[in-house]
């Protein structure tokens, strides 16, 4: 069978696609709570994703989107669009969570050099790439391959909005670190705790038990395998 034909009869089987969705809206449920509240605590106010795609629509077709169809559209790639991607990208590339590890790096201390060179670099623009670099060192450390893959997924899923649509569809800055490195950060933090508890436990549900409860490092062949 080809590679579709392939991704499409293991998504057909039974309860795959229910626990697919399921990780990714149990997952949009903490990002809600970090974006809504616990960044508003902090910072003053709160993510707010759906913003991202009124900036998109406004800067490629000069439109403005509905809220309640920015809103849509949100928990539409939340719940859908990223674990549908997920389920692709661990299935056909090879070593994914590696290789989505090595974009971030390259590409955030890409941004970061930038900000250097033109002289708006902060001190806390270093304490976020630490805590970034820190976070995918984690993998050389952790037993457990699908909670490494899955931290992974979480940092991509920030590369994404922030370091792809953010700058190419919005017209704003790389990783928006001109438009402070605050409401970058708590974007990261947000956006791997939500990727990683979606992927996380779409794996843990269908990884055979055994595995999932001692991270036994055939576990991420097994994923890739299906």
């Amino acid at each position: 069978m080809t590679t579709i034909e392939t991704l499409r009869t293991e998504l057909s089987a039974r309860g795959v696609l229910a626990k697919l969705l399921g990780g990714g809206a149990l997952g949009l449920l903490v990002w809600e709570l970090w974006a809504r509240v616990l960044t508003k605590a902090v910072l003053g106010y709160p993510l707010e994703p759906a913003g991202l795609i009124d900036a998109i629509a406004n800067h490629l077709f000069g439109l403005q989107v509905p809220t309640l169809m920015r809103e849509a559209l949100h928990y539409g790639v939340g719940i859908v669009g990223y674990p549908l991607a997920f389920f692709v990208i661990s299935r056909v590339v090879p070593r994914w969570g590696l290789v989505l590890d090595m974009v971030v790096f390259v590409t955030f201390t890409g941004a970061c050099i930038g900000q250097i060179v033109d002289g708006t670099a902060t001190p806390l623009m270093f304490i976020f790439y630490t805590a970034v670099v820190g976070l995918l060192a984690t993998r050389a450390i952790n037993r457990d391959p699908a909670i490494a893959d899955a931290i992974s997924w979480g940092n991509f899923t920030w590369f994404n909005a922030l370091g792809l649509f953010a700058p190419l569809g919005g017209g704003l800055s790389f990783y928006l670190l001109g438009e402070g490195g605050e409401l970058s950060y708590m974007s990261f933090v947000g956006h791997v705790i939500y990727g990683a508890i979606a992927a996380w436990l779409f794996m843990r549900w269908t990884v055979p038990a055994a595995q999932a409860a001692h991270g036994r490092p055939g576990a991420g062949a097994a994923l890739q395998a299906g």
